[in-house]
């Protein structure tokens, strides 16, 4: 695992001279991120744990599964894993790297997330560990209303809407790939500013997908 792990560090070629920079922040820093997570978990009741675990998981209302994977599962607790990077600004000297605080609440689409999870383990305690290289910060039901049981079913009831929408727009496009197109809001700045789904991204697909709405 930790020869291919290194293999693909190796091997990174980034999209531009940002990204090959932010790449190697990333891997400078990783040491520090993963203690901070390290922190966060000692905290937990001390547990065995396992990694990256898979389920699925079946909704009645979607006529369908949806499939999980759980970053950390122990006997009482399961949760999920997020790293918070820093930026990089350009300046006349080159890029300046900026160290990120750690949410002071959880990211929407983590709760969303850690709802599904719950689904398949519905006994266990969650958590979310959030951990930069400067800081880090978990939640738990204990300390965050979101990651409560009644929030949790409000979460995964919008992740079913979510679910029932894409159902919605692939009946109405019948198979018409230019109809489904325009029944996805684009958001065409991103394009323009070649953010992060866009890098690397062939000029010939980016124009073939605008076509789609004229």
């Amino acid at each position: 695992m930790i020869k291919k792990i290194q293999e693909r560090i190796d091997n990174f070629k980034g999209t531009d001279e940002k990204d090959k920079i932010k790449f190697e922040h990333i891997i400078k820093n990783m040491g520090a991120i993963s203690s901070n997570h390290l922190e966060n978990i000692a905290t937990l009741p001390k547990q065995k744990w396992e990694d990256e675990k898979e389920y699925t998981h079946w909704d009645d209302r979607i006529k369908t599964y949806f499939l999980c994977y759980v970053d950390l599962i122990g006997e009482t607790h399961f949760g999920d894993i997020k790293n918070v990077f820093g930026t990089l600004v350009k300046t006349k000297s080159g890029y300046s790297y900026t160290k990120k605080k750690t949410p002071k609440v959880p990211f929407h689409s983590d709760c969303l997330q850690i709802a599904l999870y719950s689904k398949v383990l519905p006994t266990h305690t969650p958590f979310l560990t959030y951990a930069s290289d400067s800081d880090y910060t978990i939640f738990t039901p204990d300390n965050c209303i979101e990651l409560s049981k009644e929030n949790l079913e409000h979460y995964y009831d919008e992740l079913v809407l979510y679910q029932k929408c894409w159902e919605t727009k692939l009946e109405l496009a019948n198979g018409d790939i230019k109809t489904l197109a325009k029944l996805c809001k684009p958001d065409f700045s991103e394009i323009r500013k070649n953010g992060f789904w866009w890098k690397g991204i062939s000029p010939d697909i980016i124009k073939r997908f605008k076509g789609y709405y004229e």
